[in-house]
């Protein structure tokens, strides 16, 4: 694409004055050569009222975003932005890192471990929302959606089971319940970062977790189901996170979660479950994390944690 503009004829134009330009002059210059032309579009230049892209002064109500309203230079500059933003991503987290394999060769060196890398280092999110009383108004919301799901699962046929044996999930291997039992370590390090999103999709509930719930209990009817799942709503809840978000995890049983509850695993977790060696011991140091700032730490060996108090001159 030329940086010239073009009327609608498809010749080239001056950039301000949109006189026509031949092409021999357009392959070289945006404008048409008049001085007030030149001397308007050196204003616009010093003002930052061109278009980033193509060139073009902008609209006023372009110059906001610095781009003009060009498909292609929308393309452009939205590119642009998930670049930089991806960059700016990369460095936090750099940056991050080093702070927590600091702190992690700092608490080994306490501890006398030598080999501080046997404990292999994962960064996750940490929650930071404090315990509030749950509004009755949530409640109440949460309870009218529950119950029309429930209506719903109830409304469809019964599941046939043709096998018992179909329900029955195989066995875990060792290093799965291993790797498992120091995912759930972290998890209360993190303190429940993910959970937040159950506050708007009320708990990640769903047809298929009710109807699951509905062939594991065939002789409980609709009633008892909601006054299942209501049992487990406490008094109190975590701010803007999901009503079984509590201050010592979930209240709800896993059989009764839906499946993103319990197949979730944040990015730092994903890597270290990934990169965990498939023998030995799954030992951890998880860092529990916000932007540029480490909250809470714990040493972690397979179903055995240390929480590890951070200071203010480990967060520097």
């Amino acid at each position: 694409m030329t940086d010239v503009n073009f009327r609608l004829t498809g010749t080239p134009a001056c950039l301000v004055c949109n006189a026509p330009l031949p092409f021999h002059q357009a392959r070289n210059n945006k404008l048409c050569g008049r001085i007030e032309c030149d001397w308007r579009y050196s204003l616009l230049q010093k003002q930052n009222k061109l278009c980033k892209k193509c060139g073009r002064p902008l609209a006023i109500r372009e110059q906001h975003f610095g781009v003009c309203a060009a498909p292609e230079c929308q393309r452009a500059a939205i590119a642009d932005r998930a670049r930089q933003e991806h960059e700016q991503r990369e460095r936090w987290y750099l940056a991050l890192r080093e702070k927590a394999e600091r702190l992690r060769n700092q608490v080994m060196g306490d501890f006398g471990i030598r080999n501080a890398k046997s404990f292999r280092l994962a960064v996750i999110p940490a929650s930071l929302s404090k315990i509030t009383r749950l509004p009755a108004k949530r409640r109440r919301e949460f309870r009218n959606y529950l119950k029309q799901l429930i209506d719903r699962v109830f409304a469809a046929p019964v599941p046939v089971v043709l096998n018992q044996d179909q329900n029955q999930t195989a066995p875990l291997a060792d290093q799965e319940i291993r790797l498992q039992a120091a995912s759930g370590q972290a998890c209360a390090c993190c303190q429940g970062s993910c959970c937040g999103g159950g506050a708007f999709t009320y708990a990640y509930l769903e047809a298929a977790t009710l109807q699951r719930y509905r062939t594991a209990h065939p002789d409980q009817r609709s009633r008892k189901v909601l006054a299942a799942y209501m049992s487990y709503v406490g008094d109190e809840t975590t701010q803007g996170s999901c009503v079984y978000h509590q201050a010592d995890g979930c209240s709800l049983p896993r059989d009764m979660r839906s499946d993103i509850c319990n197949n979730f695993y944040c990015g730092g977790l994903q890597d270290f479950r990934q990169n965990t060696p498939v023998t030995g011991p799954v030992r951890g140091f998880f860092i529990a994390a916000t932007e540029n700032t480490l909250h809470r730490a714990a040493l972690v060996h397979e179903d055995h944690t240390l929480m590890i108090p951070v200071s203010s001159t480990d967060m520097d």
